[in-house]
């Protein structure tokens, strides 16, 4: 994104132009943010830029160190570990809170945005399943008056998935599909309890899910995986 940005809110401009440029592999994990250089291709102060940093830092992305710059943080696989804990728990929280809440129109977006979704798989449109997918959880989420929960889930979800997405796994992808239609099934019967277990045991479970996890992040951290694989045959 070259020229000028002209928002009213700058900062919140400049927060997802940086998202972009990670998700597209501009700013890769572990390089270094040149402040100077974006502000000046920009045409903005550095303080908006400052403040959107800040942003990302708060929300992991990022590391700002102290007069030496700013470093975009690489996701390690204790991170991704403990992101799937943290959205599986919150998000069996949700629907067990709000289970009757929960509408046939729901369900019925539900299901919709589950067949979206593998209609984006068949046709290899993974830019949009990600989108599909968010809208996907959102429905359940959007349900709870839980502000607090939700904001706090987004951000983990992006830290996942927004560094350059190049190995989409469509067998992965298929089987949440089926994952999803499970959670549909126990929405329906107004089974909130079995619900919750899917997406805190299945769906958010790095165990469960760990073959695929090993095989999506495998080009960027084949040393930690082997790490890890070689620790699970030894115990």
């Amino acid at each position: 994104m070259d020229g000028e940005l002209k928002f009213s809110s700058l900062s919140e401009q400049v927060y997802e132009y940086l998202r972009k440029q990670m998700n597209h592999g501009a700013l890769l994990p572990g390089s270094t943010i040149n402040i100077g250089q974006i502000a000046r291709q920009l045409g903005i102060s550095k303080t908006p830029l400052r403040d959107a940093l800040i942003h990302l830092e708060l929300e992991g992305f990022v590391t700002i160190l102290p007069r030496r710059g700013v470093r975009v943080n690489k996701l390690r696989l204790h991170d991704v570990r403990n992101a799937y804990d943290a959205v599986g728990l919150v998000e069996a929280f949700i629907v067990i809170d709000c289970i009757e809440k929960i509408k046939p129109s729901h369900i019925k977006k539900l299901e919709d945005l589950n067949e979206k979704m593998v209609s984006d798989i068949k046709s290899d449109n993974f830019s949009r399943l990600f989108k599909t997918n968010l809208q996907f959880h959102n429905v359940y989420l959007d349900v709870s008056d839980n502000e607090l929960l939700k904001k706090f889930i987004l951000p983990i979800k992006h830290r996942l998935y927004d560094f350059p997405r190049q190995n989409y796994i469509r067998e992965w992808e298929l089987r949440n599909c089926e994952e999803h239609k499970q959670f549909i099934a126990y929405l329906q019967h107004g089974n909130g309890e079995e619900a919750a277990k899917i997406l805190q045991h299945v769906h958010w479970s790095y165990e469960y899910q760990k073959k695929y996890i090993y095989k999506f992040y495998e080009a960027q951290y084949e040393s930690e995986i082997k790490s890890a694989q070689q620790a699970s045959f030894s115990n």
